[in-house]
Parts: structure tokens; sequence; C-alpha cells
């Protein structure tokens, strides 16, 4: 259940050859009803869940819908609302101020000793890492210390401190924590570092100005981010990250809007363009340097996005979003 990022563009002086009118997009209705925020797929890609409450006497939680069969009656997941391992078999929630972890194929749960505070998951799920809060001070005063532990909570230890800042997000490889903050409270500016937890090592990859959605690419050779409201103007806007490269150099982005992960190299982007009929969707390849339009802006197409609400499928074929016409699931089909 991932949230993503409000910024993203091409790359100035990509190749624009590629860029095509409407694809062979199809979109197929899911749910009915008016339901269905925060949608994501199940790890296999079969089916659709989300936040529900189906019927007023039904259970709030996590319900689903297949996607190869369409406005049918969603079914139960779980009751247990919290944060969930990418495979979705643990979920922490908060209990008598306590953070909790429990395994939802056996029930099995762990006390998590990080004072109650919220984790997150490696994407293996074999880990979990939390940002602890010293004192009262301002958040660009504070000091912040990073913690790392098995899923379970054992072997807990402090692997950094930043004033300012904290986790980042994961590796996806699980092997790979990204930390930003900076490292004295009177340093001008705050550092993105990357933590190599195989080897008891850190990188850092860059200096910024409240950097804002950072979302690593599945392959993890990119990441992508946008700044705002930098001292230096300049220094404002959506940005892609090769991190293979060392030192890795930001590459400026354009044409601001929303963006998901497709595979390793190729982002989806949804422009923000206020007035347009409908949204348009864009494939940004950034290994190959090439652009594509995928879905067009077209008076009575269902393709219009509520809340930022969307997700893309595990293997990149297939886009769900909250429709902001009708409130109800929609399913893309990507070429």
């Amino acid at each position: 259940m991932l949230a993503c990022a409000l910024a993203c563009a091409f790359i100035s002086g990509l190749d624009t050859a590629h860029a095509i009118g409407q694809s062979d997009s199809s979109f197929i209705q899911l749910t009915t009803g008016r339901c269905c925020p925060g949608p994501f797929f199940s790890p296999d890609g079969a089916r659709v869940m989300f936040l529900d409450r189906p019927a007023p006497d039904a259970e709030l939680g996590i319900w689903s819908v297949a996607v190869d069969r369409p406005l049918s009656a969603p079914t139960l997941f779980t009751r247990r609302l919290g944060l969930f391992s990418r495979d979705l078999s643990l979920v922490a929630d908060l209990e008598d101020g306590q953070t909790i972890v429990e395994r939802l194929r056996d029930g099995a749960r762990w006390v998590i000793p990080n004072g109650g505070r919220p984790v997150s998951f490696s994407p293996d799920g074999r880990r979990i890492a939390w940002a602890a809060a010293q004192g009262l001070a301002n958040f660009d005063l504070r000091r912040t210390e990073i913690w790392l532990a098995d899923a379970d909570g054992r072997r807990a230890r402090m692997i950094a401190a930043r004033f300012g800042g904290g986790i980042v997000g994961w590796m996806p490889d699980a092997m790979g924590l990204l930390v930003g903050g900076r490292r004295s409270p009177h340093a001008a500016t705050a550092e993105l570092t990357l933590f190599d937890l195989a080897h008891e090592s850190e990188r850092a990859l860059l200096f910024y100005e409240r950097l804002r959605g950072p979302a690593v690419s599945p392959s993890g050779r990119w990441l992508v981010y946008f700044v705002t409201q930098a001292s230096d103007p300049a220094q404002n806007g959506a940005f892609v990250l090769d991190l293979s490269q060392s030192p890795a150099a930001p590459q400026r982005l354009d044409l601001f809007g929303a963006y998901r992960w497709r595979d390793g190299d190729r982002l989806l982007c949804v422009p923000m363009k206020p007035g347009q009929p409908s949204d348009e969707l864009w494939q940004l390849d950034l290994a190959r340097g090439q652009r594509q339009r995928l879905i067009r802006a077209e008076a009575g197409s269902p393709f219009k996005i509520a809340n930022n609400d969307w997700a893309v499928s595990p293997d990149g074929s297939q886009l769900v979003f909250l429709s902001a016409r009708d409130r109800n699931l929609w399913l893309v089909k990507l070429p």
C-alpha cells in the first residue's frame, strides 16, 4: 500500500519521435457503489485490494475484487488495518501505546521495542525500520534516530541519526536503506544517504532542500523525486537520479504530475493539466531516453483519477484507479 509522489516529468531533450496518440488501452469498471479508496494490487496481481465497508452491516477492512471478474461482489481479505508488508503476510499496528507486528497466517504477534512508533517493512518482509525523534524542538532542529531490527523486533540497533529528516525508503533488494536529513542542526542542507546493510557502509547520494516524493524503481537503478520551496528557486523541480553512477548527477525533469514505476526503467506519469476533459498517461523510458503517450485526454474518457488514487500491477501490465467521475475503481490494460 504504497503512497506515491505528486511530481513527474520528462527529461529535457528526450527523444520525442516515439510520442504517439491514444493506444489500445482498454478500460474496465471493477466496482460499483462509490467505494474503494487506496487501491493496490495483490502480490500476484490477480486481485485489487482497497479499504471499504461495502454495506452498513459489513465489517470495515481490506476488501478485494478479482481483476478477471469485474463488478463481482468484493470479498474481505482482513479486518486488520495497519501497515502491511509487501507480500501482505505481516501487518503492524498500534495497540495500547505499543507497536505490534502480526503474522496474518497464524496470528503470531510480536511487540516491537520502539515506543509505539510506526515501522517500515523491508521489501522481503524480513526487517523493519523506524525513526525515533528526540525532544520537542521544531522538526528542522529535532534529532531523529534511525533504527533497524528483524521483523519480530529482535536485534534492534540504531544505524544513523539525522536532524530534520528520517527514513526515505528501502532499496528493492532489501539490502539498502535510504535516509535523509542534516548531519548536524547547523548544516545548511540535508543529505540523502544510502546505507548498505550487507557491508555496513554508507554512500552520500546528493544534498538537497525539502526533498519530496522519493520513489526507487524496482530495479534499484533510478530514484525520482522533487524539491519545493528551496532557498534557491533554481533548485526547485522534479529530478531523476541514476544510482548506478558514482557520483550520481540529478537530471532535471519538467511537466509536473503524478508518477508510479511500471518496471525497472519505465516511469508512468499523469501530467497535471487543469482544464483538460480527462487525464493523460505518459510512459518515460529512462534507459532509452524515449517517451510515449499511452492514454490521450479525451471528452467522455473514464480516465479521470481522484485524489491521486492509482496503482500499477506487479507485472506492469495493468493500472487501477479511483474514478473522479463515479468514485468507483476502474482497470486499465496497458499496451
